[in-house]
């Protein structure tokens, strides 16, 4: 287990490191792919990678799918900012199978009418824009030791101009022992085609956390979070969140991001479970735009 947790280590700092991170600022295409798509994330300030809570963490953490014992189902759909003129859906599926699990998922992200302006800046039309993922993934889960990876189709269409993606996501995470796991997960590595004629950086992302969680203290649990997360055309991002559990039926986040490349920001939520019917709800807050709300609707069967 020593070996593997330095492993592990070795990779992220090695990737947090190489020259291939360092894309101008902004470069990178396919910005929809960045969103936290699950509540949970979205409360957390981005935290939790290495102990994901439910399969609706799938889509930017494949460690995901290997969090239940059943088949679960679910939708996360994300509430923009009021000046945000953009609607974000996502569904995605888990299916364990002895010490496998498969997952599959769809996003969709739909912009209103945009405006096109000249060099000069004088409006000459509008257009349309619209983005969306699909992909399929496995992991593996035998012991403490996890792994999981996940195949991406993603394409994003501005007025008539298109890019596809050709995408892969991988993650490990070991359980040290029942307080405390770290996990590593590298996202949207891989290839995006020329749009309007202009080579495109893919939204290649890594992200490594460590989890202390402390369970069965009375009648709650208590998890706290720390994450660093290098996107390749930014700066390195720090996420922090803190999570109590009250008799595993509600759930309580609370979480802050720092970001030195945008801005700071806040986080909060909360999460329901009866049964097999879970519901999340985050607040996630930009300083520039306002906040965006994050709800989730999922089922085990």
């Amino acid at each position: 287990m020593k070996k593997i947790f330095f492993l592990i280590t070795f990779c992220a700092l090695a990737c947090f490191a190489g020259d291939y991170w360092n894309a101008e600022s902004g470069a990178s295409a396919m910005k929809f792919l960045y969103l936290k798509s699950s509540p949970r994330m979205a409360a957390l300030g981005g935290a939790g990678i290495a102990l994901p809570q439910s399969a609706s963490e799938v889509s930017r953490n494949p460690l995901a799918m290997l969090t239940s014992s059943e088949a679960e189902f679910g939708l996360n759909q994300i509430i923009f900012a009021e000046d945000v003129e953009a609607s974000f859906t996502s569904l995605y599926y888990a299916l364990p199978y002895k010490h496998f699990a498969f997952s599959a998922g769809l996003e969709f992200l739909g912009y209103g009418d945009l405006e096109g302006r000249d060099e000069d800046g004088f409006l000459t039309g509008e257009y349309s824009s619209s983005a969306y993922a699909l992909q399929v993934g496995v992991g593996f889960s035998p012991n403490m030791f996890k792994w999981a990876f996940t195949a991406r189709l993603a394409s994003q269409t501005i007025d008539d101009e298109t890019a596809l993606g050709f995408l892969v996501d991988g993650g490990v995470s070991v359980l040290l022992n029942k307080y405390v796991a770290f996990g590593a997960v590298i996202t949207n590595a891989g290839y995006v085609t020329a749009y309007d004629s202009k080579h495109e950086v893919p939204p290649t992302a890594l992200q490594s956390g460590i989890t202390l969680q402390i369970p069965d203290v009375s009648i709650f649990d208590f998890a706290l979070h720390a994450d660093l997360y290098r996107r390749a055309d930014s700066d390195m991002h720090f996420f922090s969140g803190l999570e109590i559990a009250y008799l595993k039926i509600l759930v309580l986040r609370v979480g802050y991001a720092v970001r030195p490349d945008t801005e700071d920001g806040v986080s909060g939520g909360l999460g329901v479970c009866f049964g097999g019917i879970s519901v999340d709800y985050a607040y996630e807050a930009n300083p520039s735009l306002g906040g965006n709300h994050h709800l989730r609707l999922g089922l085990a069967f």
